[in-house]
């Protein structure tokens, strides 16, 4: 329950398009301060994904994210499983970040399950949804 508590505030299930395709991920950006965190969720996780270091950025006026942060993120789609079977088993509590994730399980699972033959217009169809609910 601790992974999907931090993750409810910290983490972010989305996606990026390149070309043709839809890759998904699943990310937590923090401090480099809070490594410890990050790789204790990397190692709860059986060490899927990869941990890197985030270049400096101006921040906004509400983020404290002023030093280079890091990222873990997982971005392959046999390691997301792991991801959907723990939020599955431990759902997340807070609405919004419950229904970002109930998409991006959707999106997970047909690409799991279709992946020699996926319909990139179902994708589509899914990624516009989850875009209208990070906005």
């Amino acid at each position: 329950w601790y992974v999907t508590g931090f993750c409810d505030g910290e983490a972010a299930f989305t996606y990026s398009r390149a070309g043709g395709t839809i890759g998904l991920y699943f990310s937590i950006r923090q401090r480099d301060d809070n490594r410890q965190i990050i790789e204790e969720i990397q190692e709860y996780f059986q060490y899927i994904g990869t941990i890197y270091r985030g270049r400096e950025t101006n921040p906004a006026k509400s983020s404290g994210l002023k030093k280079p942060g890091l990222y873990y993120r997982v971005t392959k789609i046999n390691e997301l499983k792991a991801v959907v079977e723990h939020f599955d088993k431990y759902p997340l509590q807070s609405k919004k970040n419950s229904e970002v994730y109930r998409i991006w399980r959707e999106m997970v699972i047909y690409k799991l399950d279709n992946y020699r033959s996926i319909n990139y217009e179902k994708l589509k169809a899914l990624a516009e949804k989850l875009t209208h609910l990070h906005a």
